[in-house]
């Protein structure tokens, strides 16, 4: 039977928007493995809905390219696309990195609580050895960067084209000494409070570049996870 991770439905949200965001939450964080047959039945009763919300986010997920449909095959987990995974990349370190200079000439002490605070749930989330934990909380600490900027729709534009490079940023996290990316954080962090624009620039470039030197030894680890030149 296929176990997936739920994800507690937010108020007034549908049962189509929280299928969704469960299934995606599941492709992103590698429940459902890159190459994984799935089926719309097997994920309707994982999830104990029926299959229309989930026929639904299969459609929108296969556009997206994260499903590929093969016709009277069946339906798979789509294998990391190295273009794609690129492109996530180049956007936000485009984006970020003229954020992050912002950050410095806007970021308010209120502000700067919030991402202190939420470096010291990363420290738990490290502490527990909770990789979905710090996944989440590395995302959010961009969130409030981009938020406090009053950049927040950007932010959401980068997390629906972001899901193919944030695979391998979860990926990277098995193989990745976690101290390393909260001391990135840190000194991004510390960046911003003491207004030193080109520091923080080069912290948010050097954290962000850093999947460019994982992919590599990814692929050498995991190489069924990722897509060859011939595809499938």
């Amino acid at each position: 039977m296929l176990s997936l991770e739920t994800l507690s439905r937010e108020t007034g949200e549908s049962v189509r928007e929280w299928a969704f965001r469960t299934i995606l939450y599941n492709l992103v964080n590698l429940v459902l493995l890159p190459g994984a047959a799935v089926s719309e039945n097997d994920v309707a009763s994982a999830l104990g809905i029926s299959r229309t919300p989930v026929r639904e986010t299969f459609i929108r997920l296969a556009q997206e390219g994260l499903l590929d449909v093969y016709p009277q095959k069946g339906t798979y987990v789509s294998l990391v696309d190295e273009q794609r995974v690129e492109e996530g990349r180049f956007m936000r370190l485009c984006l970020e990195g003229r954020t992050v200079e912002l950050a410095c000439e806007e970021f308010s002490s209120e502000s700067m609580v919030a991402l202190r605070a939420n470096l010291q749930l990363q420290r738990l989330a490290i502490s527990e050895k909770n990789a979905s934990r710090f996944f989440a909380l590395d995302e959010e600490f961009h969130r409030i960067i981009f938020a406090t900027c009053r950049k927040e729709r950007i932010w959401e534009a980068i997390r629906k084209m972001g899901s193919h490079f944030n695979r391998v940023r979860v990926l990277s996290l098995r193989a990745t000494d976690w101290e390393k990316v909260f001391s990135q954080h840190e000194r991004i962090a510390s960046s911003i409070s003491e207004k030193k624009t080109g520091e923080a620039r080069d912290a948010m470039n050097e954290h962000l570049t850093k999947v460019n030197y994982d992919l590599g030894k990814l692929r050498q680890e995991y190489p069924s996870y990722f897509k060859t030149e011939k595809g499938r």
